[in-house]
């Protein structure tokens, strides 16, 4: 059927090569691939010139699953590729014209046709930045496609050169590349990584140069270099996400932990590290590696995560999943819908990221035990109302509390007033003006009324609720395994009652005896302090379970400390710098997150974004260096600051789509199994002696915090077993492993890196 267009030219044959374009065209909410025959191609002529148009003609109509689909235009005007630029290995611009092309669809092909990069893009500007898993040096065409109203295919030619040096060498290494999810500037570390045979070798290429009595450190995974020089030719096996930080630090420095912004002060110095330019603490570089090694184990990063386009997107690429019953993952929803995350396996929707346009939504959201009440502070959730200015009395700030603690009376009145609409209660109790002693007696008839409430409530209609004072607990110094007591006394404490344990609030009787959870959070501050902390977390846990409360991970994604650390993000005019704290290592969040579910039944990430649409930054909070292209010194007019009263942009740690692959790793291992035996195994690294663990408690953690050496845990049930291996203490070499299951055959795999290593037999 010809088309009945006017000012139309007779049809030119298209190419062999074209033949078989695909066009996508949304189905319900998925989308179906059309492919489609161009028979002719027709040529309008506009005010402002000609312009070439293609139209699709195959009698007018395809079917697809039995559905029709018109495939003549639909579109105005376009989309129509005017040029392309600013081209990586990674990512480029395609500037294009068009009117009401709301959605299109991009393809990379390389010169015979194949589609080897493809996506969408709902553009906010004519020169919209695309991302793509890197490609290597070569001729490619980019071709731009009408999604939201159909249109002819727009094609242009480009090439990807090879580069010279930094992680865009990623384009030689193909298959081998690792993908950057944060990175700081080039000046101050400029990594080149290339793949030689079984190993990765890194080298810094950095300019910047080190101070009298002053070295470069850096942190590769778990471990520390220091070296007068720039790091070359570092050995990298490459099987697990890798963060690498650097700093400038006084030659012997024992800690970063060291360096403070306040006055010299015994422990703390202002001089213990040196500041690279723009006043920045680290430069830092965060990858992910495909998944090439230990073949036999989960890599938990997908193949089609692209921390290139710098938004959180693990709800848009997961596949569906359930976590099992009463355990909790509290995920931020951003532009995401509430049905979209719990249907990717969060469980509860933030109480500030509801739905609040739809209250009969909300309300179901709520009723259905999918909510969480977002840790409200103590004058919001007990309704305090400010008396003047403050003042400190007793302890407490007379301003929330002119008559000092609440009565029995007035807190069960209280209680009786709270909120219960949400199924997980976690305040903010511990800090703020409104504070109020964990040990005062108000407390301890608060949540004695609260709990029967949510008993009522959401207990009688089994649905699992939890209740916590606040987010964190503040340990007696005899309980922490940071505080270096001797490894027997750690040790018997798993042996005691928890009635016999070092007394706290949460002991038999204390005020906060009537809660249910107290998570173990998650905030480490300068970040070579964290080789332990995992250790730490699942001791901490158990101590928790021993105590008669549930547990989980409350986890921040970045370092609480020294926030001066430039981030790079890319735009189709330049790179904008904003200075943040530095990102957590990747393998402690998807450690903290995997063990949380194992050990406990809850994660929470502090902090998460969600989903973001724009990326424009606020002009207060988003304060940083912008370089247009070309531009080697930093300019003003950045162009992507937000409007007054508009979203605006968080940046990107990539601690969002972290969290989501601990989660996925932990129903794909040991959700599969809950409920079954466990039992720390027996292991050997590199035909070394035979560790045998011990099966109580966990003795085995205190072990090998103590050793600092690596430990196996593993879940059985109905002829199947998870089990992980994780060293936080390991080097970046490859290491043969060894592991004995529990039905007494042994398991032979390869492990490096401080990451987990999990899998299922």
């Amino acid at each position: 059927m010809i088309s009945t267009r006017t000012n139309y030219f007779p049809y030119i044959p298209m190419s062999p090569i074209m033949n078989d374009v695909k066009f996508l065209y949304p189905k319900s909410d998925s989308l179906s691939i059309l492919y489609i025959s161009l028979i002719a191609f027709f040529f309008a002529n506009m005010a402002f010139g000609s312009i070439a148009k293609a139209t699709a003609h195959e009698s007018g109509i395809n079917k697809i699953s039995g559905q029709a689909f018109s495939t003549a235009d639909s579109c105005k005007l376009g989309p129509k590729l005017l040029s392309v630029s600013n081209i990586s290995t990674s990512y480029l611009n395609g500037q294009f014209y068009g009117l009401d092309v709301f959605e299109f669809s991009w393809f990379i092909k390389d010169l015979k046709g194949n589609i080897l990069r493809q996506g969408e893009e709902s553009p906010v500007n004519s020169n919209p930045l695309l991302t793509f898993k890197p490609l290597p040096a070569g001729k490619y065409t980019l071709t731009y496609l009408g999604k939201s109203c159909v249109s002819a295919p727009s094609t242009m030619a480009f090439t990807i050169t090879s580069p010279s040096r930094s992680v865009d060498n990623s384009a030689r290494m193909g298959a081998f590349s690792p993908a950057t999810i944060a990175k700081g500037m080039d000046e101050h570390m400029e990594l080149s990584i290339s793949w030689h045979d079984d190993i990765y070798l890194v080298t810094d290429n950095a300019t910047a140069t080190a101070g009298d009595g002053y070295e470069f450190r850096y942190m590769i995974g778990a471990e520390v270099v220091t070296s007068e020089k720039p790091l070359k030719n570092y050995v990298f096996a490459g099987n697990n996400p890798l963060r690498i930080w650097k700093m400038k630090t006084q030659k012997g420095l024992e800690s970063t932990a060291r360096w403070s912004d306040k006055e010299n002060n015994g422990y703390f110095s202002t001089k213990a590290g040196e500041s690279f330019s723009y006043n920045t603490t680290a430069a830092f570089n965060t990858f992910v590696f495909p998944a090439l090694h230990g073949k036999g184990f989960i890599n938990p990063i997908p193949s089609n995560y692209n921390p290139a386009t710098q938004v959180a997107q693990w709800a848009d690429i997961a596949p569906d999943m359930k976590l099992p019953k009463g355990h909790v993952w509290v995920a931020t929803r951003g532009k995401w819908s509430s049905e979209t995350l719990l249907a990717k396996g969060a469980t509860h929707i933030p109480h500030h990221q509801l739905p609040w346009e739809n209250e009969s939504k909300v309300k179901q959201l709520k009723d259905a035990g999918h909510t969480y009440n977002n840790v409200p502070r103590t004058e919001h959730f007990l309704h305090l109302k400010e008396n003047g200015t403050d003042r400190t009395k007793d302890g407490y700030n007379a301003k929330y509390w002119p008559n000092g603690p609440l009565t029995r009376e007035q807190a069960i009145q209280k209680a009786n007033e709270a909120d219960i609409s949400d199924a997980i209660w976690i305040g903010e109790t511990m800090e703020g003006a409104s504070f109020m002693s964990a040990e005062s007696e108000m407390w301890a008839h608060f949540y004695k009324r609260l709990n029967e409430r949510y008993q009522e409530k959401w207990g009688t209609r089994n649905i699992p609720y939890y209740i916590a004072h606040n987010y964190f607990m503040f340990w007696p110094s005899e309980m922490s395994l940071s505080r270096s007591k001797a490894k027997d006394h750690y040790k018997q404490l798993l042996r005691l009652k928890g009635s016999a344990l070092p007394k706290t609030n949460f002991s038999p009787g204390g005020s906060l005896s009537s809660t249910t959870l107290i998570p173990e959070a998650v905030y480490i501050g300068a970040p070579d302090v964290q080789q332990g902390q995992v250790y730490e977390a699942v001791y901490k846990m158990q101590v928790i379970h021993n105590m008669g409360y549930e547990t989980g991970i409350f986890l921040f994604g970045v370092h609480e400390w020294r926030p001066n650390n430039l981030y790079q993000y890319n735009y189709p005019e330049g790179k904008f710098y904003s200075y943040n704290k530095l990102p957590l290592d990747p393998n402690v969040i998807i450690a903290n997150g995997f063990i949380a579910q194992i050990f406990g039944k809850m994660y929470i990430e502090w902090g998460g974004s969600g989903k973001t649409i724009v990326k424009n930054f606020d002009s207060e909070w988003g304060k940083g260096l912008w370089y247009p292209t070309g531009s080697q010194e930093p300019q003003n007019g950045f162009p992507y600051y937000a409007k007054p009263q508009t979203e605006s942009y968080p940046g990107y740690t990539g601690s969002d789509d972290l969290s989501y692959f601990s989660q996925k790793l932990y129903n794909d291992t040991f959700g599969r199994v809950t409920g079954g035996s466990r039992k720390y195994l027996k292991y050997r690294i590199d035909n070394g002696k035979w560790i045998t663990p011990s099966q109580y408690s966990a003795e085995e953690i205190v072990d090998a915090y103590y050793d600092k050496r690596g430990f196996v845990f593993s879940e059985t049930k109905n002829g199947q077993t998870a089990w992980f291996y994780l060293n936080s203490f390991a080097d970046n070499k490859w290491h043969q492993l060894e592991v004995e299951l529990p039905n007494g055959s042994i398991a032979k795999e390869r492990v490096a890196g401080n990451g987990i290593h999990a899998k299922m037999n």
